[in-house]
């Protein structure tokens, strides 16, 4: 009799340790898939692609054309230089060279630092676009309900450093576009 009960204790500790396993497996299979439901959005994409009406959008892009003018300029600048070096190198003019070579120097310096300071003036304005209270409250509004309508729990910005990879089929950019493009003709 004191078999049986013993036999009968370890089937009932067995099972309820199966069911709990079980349990615990079937949870954290859950947990696990709703972890790994990630999509991306590329913030800057949106921005360009829906908002390019605004006035501020239309401001990124005229400072964008004037810094791509100012270089196209500067570069023939440079050229000219270079091709009056050439001659001057034709010339046995070492004088000459030895100068054009300075001009030449201190306006690619001034190229590159007027491409670095036009370039983050640029980022930074159209930084300040995204997290103005009005487009990033309606942006973030549509990436939550896209995320919440297709089961996404988390989602990244495309360009964050620290995604390393994605897959195109996470990336919810047009849907998210697809969406403000929708509502706002229903306003």
């Amino acid at each position: 009799m004191v078999n049986y009960i013993k036999g009968r204790t370890q089937k009932a500790v067995f099972l309820i340790t199966l069911m709990v396993m079980a349990l615990w497996g079937g949870t954290s299979a859950l947990l696990a898939e709703k972890l790994t439901m990630v999509a991306v959005v590329d913030l800057t994409k949106i921005v360009s692609d829906y908002f390019k009406e605004s006035t501020e959008w239309r401001e990124i892009d005229e400072l964008t054309k004037k810094m791509e003018e100012t270089v196209r300029q500067r570069m023939d600048e440079i050229n000219a230089l270079k091709q009056q070096k050439i001659e001057a190198e034709n010339a046995n003019d070492d004088l000459l060279v030895l100068k054009l070579e300075e001009q030449i120097r201190k306006k690619q310096e001034y190229l590159q630092e007027y491409n670095k300071i036009m370039s983050d003036r640029i980022q930074s304005k159209k930084e300040n676009l995204l997290t103005s209270s009005d487009f990033s409250r309606e942006i973030i509004k549509t990436v939550q309900y896209i995320a919440e309508s297709e089961g996404y729990s988390i989602v990244f910005r495309k360009k964050d450093p620290n995604i390393l990879y994605y897959n195109y089929e996470v990336d919810i950019t047009n849907k998210v576009l697809d969406h403000l493009r929708r509502t706002a003709g229903s306003r």
